[in-house]
């Protein structure tokens, strides 16, 4: 099994469900700062140009919670995911918020913080990105 990585991305996801299901793996450093994620040997891997990347036999998969979700079903002995269909849905549904809702503010103030050119960055874009992630915080603080 090999993982292409590069920290700190979404790879972490993935490596950290390698890590702690104990399952050996090669790891396969992709240096997106040089544009090694943009060479003809990696675009074979992935079209996108994007990481992680898990490579599982003839299994190519990419996206960090498709990668997650399906190593959690390879080792279900490992009790990642509950076994239980009403469980296992409460599982996916707080790993797709997390993905979906928390991620999604945060990239937006970096972006308008630390990555885009400083004529480029939006401050009232940080404000309201701070604003969806406080109240994305506060939902999943509630009992759902």
């Amino acid at each position: 099994m090999k993982l292409y990585e590069f920290a700190p991305t979404r790879s972490i996801r993935a490596r950290w469900t390698l890590q702690e299901l104990g399952v050996e793996f090669e790891a396969v450093t992709v240096n997106l700062v040089l544009g090694e994620h943009r060479r003809p040997e990696f675009l074979k891997i992935n079209p996108a140009g994007k990481l992680p990347v898990l490579v599982d036999g003839d299994t190519v998969l990419t996206e960090s919670i498709a990668i997650v979700t399906y190593l959690a079903e390879k080792y279900p002995e490992k009790k990642l995911i509950p076994t239980e269909l009403p469980q296992k849905a409460q599982a996916y549904r707080w790993l797709l918020f997390a993905a979906t809702e928390l991620e999604q503010p945060l990239w937006r103030i970096t972006r308008h913080t630390n990555l885009y050119p400083e004529a480029k960055r939006l401050p009232a874009d940080v404000v309201l990105a701070r604003e969806d992630f406080l109240f994305n915080v506060n939902y999943f603080g509630r009992s759902h």
